[in-house]
């Protein structure tokens, strides 16, 4: 679409909030964009000389505009980040890596058990959390177990136990569930784990010092070593408790810093008075790109799958953050407030992490300096048109063909892209919902999985999708498989089967090719560790998938 076609169309457009999207010649999105009047907004488009790189290419493959009328902007913006979320459209600005972080769950029983849990919160009970780093929940959770003596058994399992499991054995639960312990006093050390849990362990050490001087005066010195081996355990608790700031609510830090054409969203979580961890976002700027449009998307889609805490706290003035409190009190269903401190402990305690933020993208800078040589000596061995933005690695794991599962991880400039991974089931031939399907070799040998894995994979292909480089676990039979498949799909991606030598020692591989000779590369070069860790990770992945399904089905 041209600029002089938005022009035209300009007077059809009202001037009233809603949501725009750009479609393509493919019916596909483009980009969703919400405004509080269309017609200004989309005014703006008109002028190349504003736009940046990527939203310019993004009108020139678009065939068509269409627009979502809304009553309010509020309803606009709600309406924008769901269908972001939704479609993902690759021109909009996404949240990469948006996994759901880990809680720590004590529920609702007569004998609540204590159980990490991550995603929806479906169960009733009290939550804790989010934690960025899964090892920090479950050290909390051994911690207060071993302190407390609570359950992780399930309730299917507390009800059906006889007699104490090896947990009580070795004094990490008291077993309510065969009555070794009165309702009474778990409920009571329930109460003390919440208690620390809510930032205030300091309340029960306390509590505790006491009843170990109790214990002590009238000589139940075992009872009173078991207290005092409880304190030294919350003691970790409490070191994590002590932040640098006198603030009581659970709040978020979020700072943005760039380098040139790189940026980071920084975010740690604060909850009760403890440091539950950071993670470090990273973008792309463009020129002519407002930074400040990253941190506001950067909060719209985070705090659609996040529930938000009561505070976020920001290191840029934000040109929407009445609209932005608006929206996240409206998915929160509470008042939810972004601040942007410009003194006092709040403003220090951004600076610290504004420091922390620049050293993370530092790392990843000189990371990706590192990645994209090795990635230009892939282009020159490989002899492929373009230096490979995408690679996609194939390998399978099964076990006397069973379980079979095919695996695909994906890697580019900013090293593995988790998000791009993929597992496939291994099916009979007659259950693949495909037209090509009649190419695929009967049999469950490597190659024929390989067939279907790749067949299923690259027929229903996006044109966004298609990798510029395939690497594909195996030798000469793996290449003449995914020849036929690429052949019959009438797919010219440059692609690569890679073997272990003749002693299956790593550093001897071999690389093989149609209408080539096959070649190995020098034992301790870059470049040859670089892809013998994306093979590794492929296998990794396969294997780690295979397991679970192969355990699923022995435990049915």
């Amino acid at each position: 679409m041209s600029i002089e076609i938005i022009k035209q169309i300009l007077p059809t457009i009202p001037h009233q909030s809603g949501v725009y999207h750009f479609i393509d010649k493919d019916q596909e999105v483009l980009y969703v964009g919400k405004a509080k009047d269309l017609r200004k907004r989309i005014t703006n488009y008109t002028n190349a000389n504003a736009l940046c790189n990527r939203i310019l290419r993004m009108v020139n493959l678009a065939e068509k505009i269409e627009i979502i009328q809304t009553e309010t902007e509020l309803e606009a913006i709600l309406l924008e980040h769901n269908l972001i979320k939704k479609i993902s459209p690759r021109f909009n600005i996404l949240l990469k890596d948006d996994k759901t972080f880990p809680h720590i769950l004590i529920s609702n029983h007569q004998f609540p058990q204590i159980i990490k849990h991550r995603g929806v919160k479906t169960n009733i009970g009290n939550y804790f959390g989010p934690f960025i780093n899964a090892s920090d929940a479950n050290r909390n959770i051994e911690i207060l177990r071993k302190t407390f003596l609570l359950r992780n058994c399930s309730d299917s399992e507390f009800k059906s136990r006889k007699k104490p499991c090896m947990e009580y054995q070795i004094k990490k639960c008291s077993a309510p569930c065969v009555g070794e312990i009165s309702q009474e006093n778990y409920q009571q050390n329930i109460k003390n784990a919440i208690t620390v849990l809510s930032g205030k362990s300091t309340l029960v050490q306390e509590n505790l010092q006491n009843k170990m001087i109790e214990y002590s005066q009238i000589q139940e010195y075992e009872k009173a070593m078991i207290i005092r081996d409880q304190i030294k355990a919350l003691n970790y608790l409490q070191n994590k408790q002590n932040i640098s700031i006198n603030e009581v609510k659970d709040f978020d830090a979020l700072c943005f810093v760039a380098i040139n054409h790189r940026a980071c969203v920084y975010i740690t979580f604060y909850r009760a008075g403890q440091n539950y961890g950071s993670k470090p976002y990273f973008y792309e700027l463009e020129n002519n790109q407002n930074p400040q449009e990253i941190l506001v998307n950067f909060i719209g889609q985070f705090y659609l799958n996040h529930k938000p805490p009561s505070m976020i706290i920001v290191n840029q003035d934000l040109h929407e953050q009445k609209l932005l409190n608006e929206f996240l009190s409206e998915i929160a269903k509470k008042k939810i407030e972004i601040i942007y401190p410009k003194k006092g402990d709040k403003a220090f305690l951004l600076k610290d992490h504004e420091q922390l933020a620049l050293q993370n993208l530092e790392q990843k800078i000189s990371h990706n300096m590192s990645i994209k040589k090795l990635l230009m000596e892939v282009k020159k061995i490989f002899e492929l048109i373009k230096i490979p933005q995408r690679i996609e690695v194939y390998d399978n794991s099964h076990t006397g063909n069973q379980n079979a599962i095919g695996a695909m991880i994906t890697a580019g400039v900013d090293g593995f892209i988790k998000s791009g991974y993929r597992k496939f089931n291994i099916k009979q031939l007659e259950q693949i919902d495909n037209p090509h399907r009649e190419i695929i070799k009967e049999g469950n040998d490597d190659t024929a999985m390989l067939e279907q894995v790749l067949l299923r994979r690259f027929s229903k292909l996006k044109s966004n999708e298609i990798p510029d480089f395939v690497i594909i676990d195996g030798g000469k039979g793996q290449l003449t498989s995914a020849q036929k498949i690429f052949d019959q799909l009438n797919l010219k991606i440059p692609f690569v089967c890679m073997s272990k030598g003749k002693n299956r020692n790593a550093g001897e591989e071999f690389f093989h090719q149609t209408n080539k000779e096959s070649f190995t590369l020098e034992k301790n070069s870059a470049v040859m560790h670089y892809l013998q860790r994306l093979r590794d990770e492929a296998h990794r992945f396969a294997i780690m998938t295979h397991r679970k399904k192969r355990d699923k089905n022995m435990l049915q």
